[in-house]
């Protein structure tokens, strides 16, 4: 009996009660989707509509159509405008069996064919200058690979030399240029009896560690003494 007092069980009022929120979510939610579709489907047909109601009106009107600007001084009658016709030549119908062409070229105009064209002349480059100094002092002075003593070992001391007795040193200016190559010696002090010869041909024969000026390298002149002593 007391149950059936509660006044949530009277007329289904504990149901509704119960079910409430479920139906209060599912009506919220139906409403949005229904907004959301009619606002997606505004979008979409209405600029197509826009558009083909724009493309309709679209109408190209010429310069001629359109006439003059207004002028700006009042009570001014404005002339008519006629259409322009092209400056370079008159459109020419083409009679049968002649070579047609686009337009008639006036009489007066200037020929325009046998027009010489003249090749640009090509610009001479002048050569840099070529430093021929050879210098007496650098900060470093050429060396011959292996030194000195190696290139005494291809001293051939010659045969007339070594019946006269001949011992001594040959100094030899040597020219040097910035590869170490030697481009020309010269004797400065010989001994003759073919040591000369022999003592321009060592140096000549060398190949040296060229001579550097501020780290760069650069001719140098070099005087190198030459030995022949018999073995």
């Amino acid at each position: 009996m007391n149950r059936n007092k509660n006044p949530n069980n009277i007329y289904g009022a504990f149901e509704l009660k119960r079910i409430y929120s479920k139906n209060y979510l599912i009506g919220i939610t139906s409403a949005i989707l229904l907004h959301l579709l009619l606002i997606i489907t505004y979008l979409v047909v209405s600029p197509s509509e826009e558009k083909s109601n724009q493309t309709e009106k679209l109408q190209i009107v010429t310069y001629v159509e359109l006439g003059p600007p207004p002028s700006i001084i009042p009570n001014e009658p404005q002339a008519a405008v006629a259409a322009s016709k092209p400056t370079f030549g008159n459109l020419k119908a083409a009679k049968k069996g002649e070579e047609t062409s686009e337009f008639e070229v006036p009489k007066n105009s200037a020929p325009v064919g046998n027009v010489k064209v003249e090749a640009p002349k090509p610009v001479e480059k002048k050569p840099e200058p070529v430093d021929e100094t050879y210098y007496v002092a650098v900060d470093m002075m050429p060396e011959p690979f292996g030194g000195i003593e190696k290139m005494q070992q291809n001293v051939n001391y010659p045969d007339q030399a070594r019946r006269e007795g001949i011992v001594g040193k040959v100094l030899v200016k040597a020219f040097i240029n910035e590869n170490g190559e030697v481009t020309r010696a010269e004797i400065v002090k010989g001994l003759g009896y073919g040591c000369d010869e022999e003592a321009l041909w060592v140096v000549k024969s060398t190949r040296f560690r060229a001579g550097k000026k501020n780290g760069k390298p650069i001719k140098v002149q070099l005087t190198i003494p030459v030995s022949f002593r018999p073995n």
